[in-house]
């Protein structure tokens, strides 16, 4: 069984307004109609869970039915009050009365990347279960300095060795539970992503296919890019 956990827990305050950013509409869609729309399309997802904020589960859930190819499709519960929580929340709603095999995967992925395609899926999936767990990332174009104090250059890493990381993020179901529970509220405030719970074991995370249109809508200048790259998807 291959599971994906769709994370659309935080509130969007950096885009500013009332509503989530995950509800916005990109050319008349919503974003999260847009991301949950490929996983339920991809043919190798299972079963998909959308995990928001507790007081917007049924509108989340009236959303989704203005659309038949996501109405009644999705389990819309609950995240957690970080990303750690809603990724514990997404694993302990999947294993309930599932028989978890040593086989199945889950799949981890923002919501407010709207753009993901089947072939990152693949690739995530692919590469999980080559490796244990896989990010998708793509090369970095900039040059990334390292400054302690914010003030001052200190390095300049090689860009050659250095990747923007993304999602989806893929891991083997078992083991990454396993490891997501022993984890202690000190190390569970270190993870930024899903990946940072198999590297906090020192578990290998392959990279995967990801693209530059891949974008996390984060802030308002990125919806005139997500309406521009919409007319292609």
């Amino acid at each position: 069984m291959i599971y994906a956990a769709i994370l659309a827990g935080g509130k969007g305050t950096r885009m500013g307004g009332d509503l989530p950013k995950q509800f916005l509409e990109i050319n008349g869609v919503p974003i999260l109609v847009r991301t949950v729309r490929t996983f339920l399309k991809c043919g190798i997802v299972d079963r998909v869970a959308l995990c928001v904020p507790g007081d917007y589960i049924e509108y989340t859930r009236r959303v989704l039915d203005k659309y038949p190819d996501t109405s009644g499709k999705v389990s819309v519960i609950e995240g957690g009050a970080d990303r750690t929580g809603s990724l514990e929340k997404a694993c302990r709603f999947f294993q309930n009365g599932n028989d978890i095999s040593t086989d199945d995967v889950i799949i981890t992925h923002d919501c407010v990347r709207p753009f993901v395609t089947d072939e990152m899926i693949f690739s995530s999936v692919n590469e999980a279960m080559l490796y244990g767990g896989a990010t998708a990332a793509v090369p970095s174009v900039d040059t990334i300095c390292f400054s302690s104090d914010g003030k001052v250059i200190e390095s300049v890493p090689d860009r050659s060795k250095l990747y923007s990381v993304q999602t989806p993020q893929t891991f083997m179901f078992r083991d990454f539970c396993e490891i997501l529970y022993s984890l202690s509220e000190e190390e569970k405030s270190r993870v930024t992503d899903a990946s940072a719970v198999f590297r906090l074991r020192g578990r290998t995370v392959a990279l995967s296919e990801g693209s530059p249109s891949n974008i996390k809508i984060t802030h308002p200048a990125d919806i005139p890019l997500a309406e521009k790259l919409a007319e292609s998807f």
